[in-house]
């Protein structure tokens, strides 16, 4: 079993994930090692603040295969992990989670991140949508030490059209709604 101390992530998220959690956690660790958020920290924590977001907004069953997913959500598209790594070892609904979450870098070289994460968003499932709200409120979060001016401005556009589009073109949980509030709070604090 893993250690704590090993870990980016507060002594008290780590006694409250189950021990699918805690693998997720220790996978992500490794499969992310050598990585770094554009602030310079290493790349992991990004997961791990994804996985305390959910865990602060989602009080409801599966949350602990939604926090493994958190935790997990980028491995298939930022390193070599596949999603038959993925089923075989946290099980179809972690795997499942986290295909849903992986970006088709093809699809969006064609058509543009906005629409396609605005079409991907509509029709992503509600546990999913949870994790990718919670994803984009971290990053949001990051944004003043991200890039350029011009980068996080196009990003936080890019947010409020995809936020836009799904308050108007889905039902939204009031735990959606709670987290897009927040981005929204955010946003509004960074200039324009």
């Amino acid at each position: 079993m893993e250690s704590f101390s090993q870990f980016l992530i507060s002594e008290e998220l780590y006694n409250q994930l189950d021990e699918n959690s805690k693998s997720a956690l220790a996978y992500a660790t490794s499969a992310h090692s050598g990585q770094t958020r554009s602030g310079g920290r290493p790349y992991v924590t990004h997961p791990q603040a994804v996985a305390n977001i959910v865990k602060q907004f989602k009080k409801s069953h599966n949350l602990d295969a939604i926090i493994s997913a958190a935790l997990l959500h980028d491995t298939i598209e930022d390193t070599d992990t596949t999603h038959a790594d993925l089923e075989k070892l946290f099980g179809g609904l972690v795997a499942a989670l986290v295909q849903e979450l992986t970006s088709d870098k093809e699809e969006i070289d064609k058509v543009g991140k906005t629409a396609y994460m605005s079409k991907k968003l509509l029709k992503m499932s509600s546990w999913a949508l949870v994790v990718k709200l919670a994803d984009r409120l971290h990053n949001v979060q990051d944004i003043t030490t991200a890039k350029t001016p011009e980068w996080r401005k196009k990003y936080k556009n890019e947010t409020l059209s995809v936020l836009d589009n799904i308050e108007k073109n889905r039902v939204l949980s009031g735990t959606h709604k709670r987290i897009i509030a927040s981005i929204r709070k955010k946003l509004n604090e960074v200039p324009d």
